[in-house]
């Protein structure tokens, strides 16, 4: 095996690696992204789950650790 061999292995090797890469980048893009956004979809804001939100529940909190406060 010379030196030409080797550079083409090497090469050869570089290359899958880069298009496993890019396939990696495009599973995250697309595919994870949108099971991102179906878990997350009860704690979004607005219409998508008749108005109730993250910003809702963290204003429900406190407003409960006041009431339990004052009850003390």
């Amino acid at each position: 095996m010379d030196v030409g061999d080797t550079v083409g292995i090497v090469a050869t090797c570089l290359g899958i690696l880069a298009v496993m890469g890019t396939g990696l980048v495009w599973l995250i893009r697309n595919v994870v992204r949108d099971e991102i956004k179906k878990a997350t979809m009860p704690i979004q804001p607005g219409y998508r789950n008749g108005g109730e939100s993250l910003a809702d529940l963290a204003q429900k909190v406190d407003r409960l650790i006041a009431r339990m406060e004052n009850t003390q």
